[in-house]
């Protein structure tokens, strides 16, 4: 799905699309109520730096012509952006 502003609009997704995959991607490995609400409290406090931070590296990394174009997949998003949030 193409983005509709004019900034975002050669990038597969717009930021709310990517914010909403990863955290979607994040919250499937939950196994537990309790995993469930540490997930959803480290999303709350840092969720939006960090994946506003990931979607302008998947931008950078999409615009450069040596990299391999899978960052906005879902393979992409679980080795990168959803990384991160399981590593904090």
């Amino acid at each position: 799905m193409k983005s509709e502003t004019n900034k975002e609009s050669k990038y597969p997704m717009t930021y709310e699309e990517f914010e909403k995959r990863v955290i979607e991607l994040f919250l499937a490995s939950t196994d537990s109520p309790h995993d469930l609400e540490g997930k959803k409290y480290l999303l709350n406090e840092y969720g939006d730096d960090i994946i506003r931070g990931e979607y302008k590296m998947a931008c950078y990394y999409y615009d450069d012509l040596k990299s391999p174009d899978n960052e906005f997949t879902d393979e992409g998003l679980l080795m990168q952006p959803v990384r991160i949030l399981e590593m904090i």
